[in-house]
């Protein structure tokens, strides 16, 4: 298959880097792919360079030396060009690498901005090695059969056909302060509910009145990629896609259900921006500096929140799986992360194959999870052991059940223009309703989301 690069390049107009990179100066630590079938890889049959664009921070780099030296022992005459990929820009930088003649091999991109290349043609079409680079025998994420991450299968895929393969994921843990828990005498395992973490947050709210601005439950004004696990908790979503065309959803009484959840956490106390998100200014700063209680956060963030001055260690942090407005619920998380492309116009696609196989081999997904991330496989993710107790809460939540937006290319130009943190910001500051704020958002995904491609 040729990438079709006009189409491709008109698609790039709309493109926004989404939740799959960090945000700010810090950079988030990736997490790793899933362990697949140990089979060796197919001999090469002539000798050559693979190109292989990985992003910065997604694989420790000995672990890709090792893995590399072992793959050109496999492949007698092939050599590994491995090149370190920056996400700032990488989407440009991608655009016209795929539609060249001689393009990288292997790339990694976003699994929300794969849609984008994957519509355009630029990556080659891999339905038939499902079963060999791991991902079980069916495609549907309800089946059992289906071995990847929820979202991070379903980004993989574009109009009935995979295109890419799932290699690692991160999302979003209830990161708090165990000392202050303890001196408002809470217990963490009670938090198992939306009821009884707001009453959680009005108590620390209460027992640090003295301190300036302190939230007991810190949450930004325009966090949508928490609101939209209040939404999926309750059963409903941003956006439907009927016989080809796009509906936004936020209207429906689930939606609305998600979103008032997300103004009650709200209204329990946080300081937080109600005109701005998470990362401005970054919650793991404010957690910091000792005036949040608890926040949702990303499993990259414990380490910036905890810092290296010794204001905090991390025996003074625990981690817990986000509540659901049920007793006893968790709610699906968004799931962050990136995938695994061939290039269409690549000479080298059974190496690029072979070299994506044996990244998905138990050795190699082992030291990853040893890095601190979270693999792409469901059995792997819901093995990983209590030493890594924020990775294991994370990964089994990953495991349970996890989402992501809407796989189209289109979704890009809704975030470009975010409609969903204009909305939070109208209800939170009284300016209309959530029915009304809803309907406004709604007319905007709709129209975008059907703009043709």
């Amino acid at each position: 298959m040729r990438a079709k690069s006009g189409i491709l390049i008109a698609l790039l107009t709309v493109v926004a880097l989404a939740g799959c990179s960090s945000s700010g100066a810090t950079q988030a630590p990736s997490e790793a792919a899933s362990a697949a079938s140990s089979a060796a890889p197919t001999q090469a049959a002539t000798a050559g360079t693979l190109t292989v664009w990985l992003m910065k921070g997604s694989v420790p780099d000995d672990t890709v030396a090792q893995l590399n030296t072992e793959f050109s022992a496999a492949h007698p005459g092939w050599a590994v060009n491995y090149q370190v990929q920056n996400w700032d820009g990488i989407v440009n930088k991608l655009t016209t690498a795929l539609a060249s003649a001689n393009p990288p091999d292997v790339v990694e991109m976003g699994n929300t901005q794969a849609a984008t290349f994957e519509a355009a043609g630029a990556l080659a079409d891999l339905t038939s090695q499902r079963e060999f680079l791991g991902g079980g025998t069916s495609a549907e994420s309800s089946n059992a059969q289906q071995l990847w991450l929820e979202s991070l299968n379903d980004s993989s895929i574009w109009q009935g056909k995979l295109y890419a393969v799932p290699f690692y994921a991160g999302d979003r843990v209830l990161i708090y302060r165990k000392d202050l828990l303890k001196a408002a005498g809470i217990d963490p395992a009670t938090l198992t509910s939306k009821d009884k973490l707001i009453a959680a947050a009005e108590t620390l709210q209460a027992k640090n009145s003295t301190v300036t601005d302190f939230s007991g439950l810190y949450i930004a004004g325009q966090n949508w990629y928490q609101l939209l696990q209040y939404i999926w908790d309750r059963g409903g979503d941003v956006a439907v896609n009927q016989n080809g065309t796009w509906t936004g959803t936020l209207e429906s009484p689930q939606a609305q259900q998600g979103i008032q959840d997300y103004v009650d956490y709200y209204n329990a106390g946080s300081t937080g921006p109600k005109d701005n998100d998470e990362m401005n200014p970054p919650e793991y700063d404010i957690f910091h500096q000792g005036k949040i209680g608890m926040f949702v956060g990303n499993l990259w963030e414990i380490g910036s929140a905890i810092g290296t001055d010794g204001k905090l260690t991390a025996d003074q942090v625990g981690v817990l799986p986000i509540p659901g407005a049920a007793d006893g619920t968790t709610v699906p998380v968004f799931l962050g992360g990136s995938d695994l492309g061939v290039a269409a116009n690549s000479k080298n696609q059974q190496q690029a194959l072979d070299w994506i196989k044996l990244l998905n081999t138990d050795k190699y997904q082992q030291l990853l999870i040893k890095a601190g991330n979270i693999p792409a496989q469901k059995s792997a993710a819901a093995s990983i052991g209590s030493d890594t107790p924020a990775l294991q809460v994370g990964a089994a939540e990953a495991a349970k059940s996890s989402r992501f937006t809407p796989n189209d290319p289109r979704w890009s130009s809704v975030e470009a223009n975010n409609p969903l943190k204009s909305m939070l910001t109208q209800i939170l500051t009284g300016k209309a309703s959530i029915a009304d704020a809803a309907k406004a958002a709604d007319q905007v995904i709709t129209q975008t989301m059907n703009t043709p491609l």
